[in-house]
């Protein structure tokens, strides 16, 4: 089914970051494409661990650019201060109310990154490691077909869980941003369930840029194989889930 398939794995991308139960899945996943006729290739891409760094430089950056039309006067929401205010007050007021705190947080971010004599420092150098990691995928896609990684480094968290902690919730991203940095295509199925909290785990392919189709024959490929092993959808196996209040 999958015979001639070069899947890459990236040498740079080691389990010590990511929960057993992941890593675990991911590795599985491998092996039943190994037993169907896939070849699991080794592949070098070094600035993939800087992924995050970048993007959330880059990121914060072109945000804070597009939010300024958000001004109280062309766009969205208008929020008046009680008495006499000007324009300033006005958009003041109308971007406290309609801005929540973490887009607060990457507005101030992005204007600091973009600043006089940090442009280079920050955005510029984010732009480089950019280019780098466009280059690692570009050279790894000379020898494989598609890139496997886990989807995430751990399952999902509560709601609400990581609020305050946002550079893990940024880490979480650790997979699935250099798709977006290199413009390439990604695709996500569920794997499995992970040992230790019996949450759904996901594996992730990427492609060429244009090569979406290719995502879509593996992952179905793959998808098929682990639904006969399960015997059906993985939600049929997955926990129930409720809610603070109780509610299923």
């Amino acid at each position: 089914m999958l015979k001639g398939l070069r899947v890459g794995v990236i040498r740079e991308l080691p389990d010590s970051g990511f929960q057993r139960g992941v890593s675990a899945s991911f590795r599985a996943s491998l092996a039943l494409l190994e037993a169907h006729g896939a070849e699991i290739v080794e592949i070098s891409a070094p600035h993939f661990e800087y992924g995050v760094a970048a993007y959330y430089l880059i990121l914060p950056a072109e945000a804070s650019s597009n939010l300024a039309k958000f001004d109280s006067v062309r766009f969205g929401l208008r929020v008046t201060p009680s008495g006499t205010a000007t324009v300033e007050d006005v958009m003041a007021a109308t971007r406290e109310a309609g801005f929540g705190d973490e887009v607060k947080r990457r507005i101030i971010l992005g204007t600091y990154a973009l600043s006089a004599g940090y442009y280079d420092a920050y955005y510029g150098s984010a732009q480089k490691v950019r280019t780098l990691i466009q280059r690692d995928f570009d050279a790894a896609f000379g020898s494989v077909d598609v890139i496997a990684t886990p989807s995430a480094p751990t399952t999902a968290f509560r709601l609400g869980e990581r609020i305050d902690d946002p550079l893990q919730m940024y880490l979480n991203d650790l997979t699935t941003i250099p798709a977006n940095l290199a413009g390439v295509p990604g695709l996500s199925i569920p794997s499995g369930l992970a040992e230790e909290d019996g949450l759904p785990v996901g594996i992730q392919f990427l492609a060429p840029v244009r090569e979406d189709a290719r995502l879509y024959r593996v992952g179905a490929a793959l998808e098929a194989l682990l639904e006969d092993g399960w015997g059906g959808p993985l939600l049929d196996r997955a926990p129930a889930l409720t809610t603070r209040g109780g509610v299923s």
